[in-house]
């Protein structure tokens, strides 16, 4: 896969020159695609395929920031992929170019026909345009897929539709993502999601108590602070580390039995005992155990916390899921 312009590109950075060689004619596929869920994979799925039947390249072009980050700065809206994860995911699909566009208010007020005109086919030489079956674009989201019909029978562009994915009744979207995540409930959101949810987090100094009542922690600090987490509790994570597979519990929120109320972000790996400060931990989550609560002692938590160790030793035996699904494109 070609990222054009190291990573992604700045397409009102009048500096870039995003075009792409004369030479390459392309299917496209637009969207934010935050996630990147079994919806978004059907789309890529069908992009693919009919690069290959028609000697096209393929091309997603996509977002950042995310648009409603631009257009509703109030709803504080926490994505579900970061922008390194994105092309890091799309990377795994065979994909030809990633193009991220920078979306500001005046990239947003671009017209329907414009963005087609001036982006898609005379940057992007597309000659076939892939949607999802509720894609809207351009100004004020004015344009789906009527007027995409017009368009592509006026500029000679195939133009098609693929259907939603329906998991439990309904259109797998990054809004019912979001609801499971706000609810705690990790195996929808990994329905949907094809992987496990994950996020990265750097390890820091913390307090060291972990490690004096026999539960050794890595304290960690979330690298993208728009990431959407998941409500305070107590997890069955696991990372990877060089290769290998570490499961263990991971503690979110507060220590109120220790009269703590700042939240942290505490993992507890099984049977390790190197040294990880510094280092950045993909941590997947796979199901929440219990809530945050308070004890009386430590000696009580203590008692707490091995029952925790078992109750997440029962989801891995529970859950027999293929490695490749933790953090990749599944």
């Amino acid at each position: 896969m070609r990222i054009l312009k190291i990573g992604y590109m700045l397409e009102d950075n009048p500096t870039v020159r995003s075009s792409l060689p004369p030479d390459v004619q392309t299917a496209v596929t637009v969207g934010t695609f935050d996630g990147l869920h079994k919806g978004h994979l059907r789309i890529l799925e069908e992009l693919i395929d009919v690069a290959r039947s028609q000697n096209l390249r393929s091309l997603v072009a996509t977002f950042e920031p995310h648009p409603r980050q631009v257009l509703q700065p109030g709803n504080k809206l926490k994505i579900l992929t970061t922008k390194e994860k994105k092309v890091s995911l799309l990377a795994e699909l065979g994909l030809d170019y990633v193009v991220m566009l920078s979306f500001d208010r005046a990239f947003s007020r671009v017209s329907p026909e414009r963005f087609v005109k001036d982006y898609l086919l005379r940057r992007y030489h597309m000659r076939s345009l892939v949607i999802g079956y509720d894609h809207t674009f351009g100004e004020n989201r004015s344009g789906g897929e009527k007027t995409l019909s017009e368009l592509s029978a006026v500029y000679e562009f195939s133009l098609i539709k693929v259907p939603p994915v329906i998991i439990e009744g309904q259109p797998v979207s990054s809004s019912r993502i979001r609801t499971a995540l706000d609810n705690g409930d990790m195996l929808l959101a990994a329905n949907l999601l094809g992987r496990y949810y994950s996020f990265i987090g750097k390890v820091v100094p913390g307090s060291g108590r972990g490690k004096k009542l026999g539960h050794p922690t890595a304290n960690l600090q979330p690298l993208s602070k728009h990431k959407q987490l998941f409500p305070e509790g107590i997890y069955a994570a696991v990372v990877d580390l060089d290769g290998s597979l570490r499961r263990g519990v991971l503690h979110h929120g507060p220590r109120p039995t220790f009269d703590e109320p700042e939240p942290t972000l505490e993992l507890n790996l099984f049977d390790f005992s190197g040294e990880l400060y510094g280092r950045l931990l993909e941590v997947s989550i796979l199901q929440r155990i219990r809530p945050i609560l308070r004890f009386e002692s430590a000696e009580e938590l203590v008692r707490q916390m091995e029952r925790d160790d078992q109750m997440v030793k029962e989801v891995f035996e529970r859950i027999k899921i293929p490695v490749d699904t933790f953090s990749r494109v599944g």
